[in-house]
């Protein structure tokens, strides 16, 4: 099985806190392309969970509910691997997701 590495988090809270803030006040103003901006994948931050789901969110607010839905399927299943094929579980070799943290 490939190990797979962890989640991206913030190193800290005052380096989360000075890049969280600019995006929660882009989107609490409503200014939903300032916040596609800040979430964009050109910074290291793109890569945690929350600059993620605040990037859907501001994609799901301009209307780009495909591109918002693709990029949540990615964070929900970043870290579960499926597991199928040679299996004794009786169920006829169906797909298993499994976490893997």
């Amino acid at each position: 099985t490939k190990a797979l590495s962890p989640r991206p988090i913030p190193p800290n809270e005052q380096t989360s806190s000075k890049v969280l803030h600019p995006i929660y006040q882009s989107l609490d103003s409503h200014n939903y392309s300032k916040a596609l901006k800040l979430t964009s994948s050109s910074s290291p931050s793109s890569e945690w969970d929350i600059v993620k789901a605040l990037r859907i969110h501001a994609l799901e607010r301009t209307g780009k509910k495909r591109e918002a839905l693709l990029l949540l399927w990615e964070v929900l299943t970043n870290g579960v691997v499926l597991s199928g094929g040679n299996d004794s579980s009786g169920d006829g070799g169906s797909n298993q997701a499994e976490e893997v943290w």
